[in-house]
């Protein structure tokens, strides 16, 4: 295969590519680790979300999840369906639905935090294990988290 020498333009150093490979990489990682949960990375976060946040709109879930609105109205009924969530008036604005996890919900995202620390070591492993911080930081700044966190600890 022949690279191109253009100046202007190289795949291989363009941000935009290279992330999208890093997650495609991490959902990879994500999917075969999470082998027989039936919980894909969004539904993973919609889950904790709600299980942190009981009783939140799909508009909180949105904005603490990273997720579009689109995104989360699809997932709910699929969810609620499954036994993982209920929904209900919110308490504060009769209009808008109020997310809950059931217990079912709860064991699933048990399960999934007990097989992340393994995800997180399996995506970060290609990289020296003095800058997994410092990484998870960049990552962090750079989708517009704001945490005092000492890259170096």
């Amino acid at each position: 295969m022949r690279r191109s020498t253009s100046a202007q333009f190289d795949l291989f150093t363009n941000v935009n590519y290279l992330l999208r490979r890093a997650h495609q990489r991490a959902e990879g990682i994500f999917a075969e680790a999470m082998d027989g949960l039936d919980v894909t990375p969004r539904q993973a976060t919609l889950l904790y979300v709600v299980r942190e946040h009981p009783g939140a709109s799909l508009t909180e879930v949105t904005q603490l999840g990273g997720m579009d609105r689109g995104t989360i109205s699809e997932m709910v009924p699929r969810m609620v369906k499954r036994g993982l969530l209920t929904e209900t008036r919110h308490a504060e604005d009769g209009r808008a639905k109020a997310l809950t996890i059931t217990a079912e919900g709860s064991a699933l995202v048990d399960a999934v935090v007990e097989r992340t620390a393994g995800v997180a070591d399996e995506v970060l492993g290609t990289l020296p294990p003095e800058y997994h911080p410092l990484f998870v930081k960049m990552l962090s700044l750079m989708i517009g988290l704001e945490r005092d966190q000492d890259p170096r600890a």
